[in-house]
């Protein structure tokens, strides 16, 4: 009778160590492809006048090529509106006469007209004769105190009431001798514009754009998870320090400080958000302003007002506008809208 052969261990171990080899190899192979997304690309560059950070992840599109074209749209809006360059530097420069414009710039204008009506005139893109008086309209001019009776020679000049726009909507004019400066807006419209674009090319792409402080987010962090954003502290030296954090899945927020920009005369601070009814820098009680809103461009512009503002009843309105405000009080205490808090929890 002819015998069996004995099972070989060797073999069978080898048969085992197989099996295991493979099914290793099929879970990295699942782990690549589910975080494949989860590669994120970081570009920053000089734009609107501070830094600004693209950091996306493609669902089907290189981030290269997102982040890329999310500049390209960001530098045309910087030529278009940013401060001595394009139709800015064209209506400033008009003396009162009807000047031509495009769709997008009648937009723009008309969305900080409807801002500073919403918010009294807490926020006005007429200020620039009161910046440019004070030295905040170039980092590389010297900054100053002016004389009461400059100040009030400027603020002549000052009135969101002083921007007409045709009825077609096809023309502007500055009455009285206004001049615009739109850094207060077209900043958070070049992130929101920056936005449309990454998502045109990738619709499921994420990530965030920050713009010197005002965000916008692309998506959810690897498609489900918040982003983290810290409140920076208004008066901690280190930029890392935050009073508090925010998580967002989508949305923008923009914050508005004392910190930003300013010098001292005497030990008293003198920064660059000003309070357009007194011509100085504005002064009640508030040394930081966070805005959360749909949109970029409105949290940027309704932070702007929420410092000016302060802590009065003009801020209880934000929410119907879209807007939630996030208040620092000198003394380092807080003031939020109701349904704030909903962004302040895990």
């Amino acid at each position: 009778m002819r015998q069996r052969n004995p099972r070989n261990p060797l073999s069978s171990s080898t048969f085992l160590y197989t099996i295991l080899a493979l099914l290793a190899i099929s879970i990295l192979t699942w782990l690549f492809i589910t975080n494949d997304k989860q590669e994120y690309y970081t570009k920053t560059d000089y734009l609107l006048g501070t830094y600004v950070t693209v950091r996306v992840s493609g669902d089907k599109t290189s981030p290269v090529l997102l982040a890329n074209a999310a500049f390209k749209e960001i530098e045309r809006i910087d030529e278009k509106y940013g401060n001595n360059k394009g139709i800015v530097e064209e209506l400033n420069a008009s003396k009162g006469k009807w000047i031509e414009i495009d769709q997008e710039t009648a937009f723009l204008l008309k969305s900080a007209i409807e801002v500073s009506k919403n918010t009294g005139g807490a926020f006005d893109f007429t200020l620039y004769p009161i910046i440019k008086l004070w030295g905040f309209d170039d980092i590389n001019n010297e900054k100053r105190v002016p004389k009461k009776t400059e100040i009030g020679k400027a603020l002549l000049k000052v009135s969101y009431e002083n921007v007409e726009i045709s009825p077609d909507g096809n023309k502007v004019r500055l009455l009285n001798g206004a001049q615009i400066d739109l850094s207060g807006i077209a900043k958070g419209y070049a992130v929101d514009m920056a936005i449309m674009k990454i998502k045109s090319i990738d619709e499921k792409a994420t990530g965030f754009i920050d713009a010197g402080g005002d965000i916008g987010i692309i998506g959810p962090k690897y498609g489900n998870r918040p982003w983290v954003i810290g409140i920076r502290h208004p008066r901690s030296e280190s930029a890392d320090k935050v009073i508090d954090y925010v998580y967002m899945y989508d949305g923008s927020i923009a914050t508005s400080g004392d910190y930003e920009r300013f010098f001292e005369v005497d030990g008293i601070r003198y920064h660059h958000i000003f309070d357009p009814a007194t011509g100085y820098p504005a002064n009640n009680g508030v040394i930081s302003s966070t805005v959360i809103h749909k949109s970029a461009m409105l949290a940027d512009a309704y932070a702007t007002a929420a410092f000016v503002l302060g802590d009065s009843p003009g801020v209880t309105f934000f929410p119907r506008y879209g807007a939630l405000a996030f208040l620092v009080r000198e003394d380092l205490s807080t003031f939020k809208n109701k349904g704030f808090e909903v962004y302040l929890s895990k």
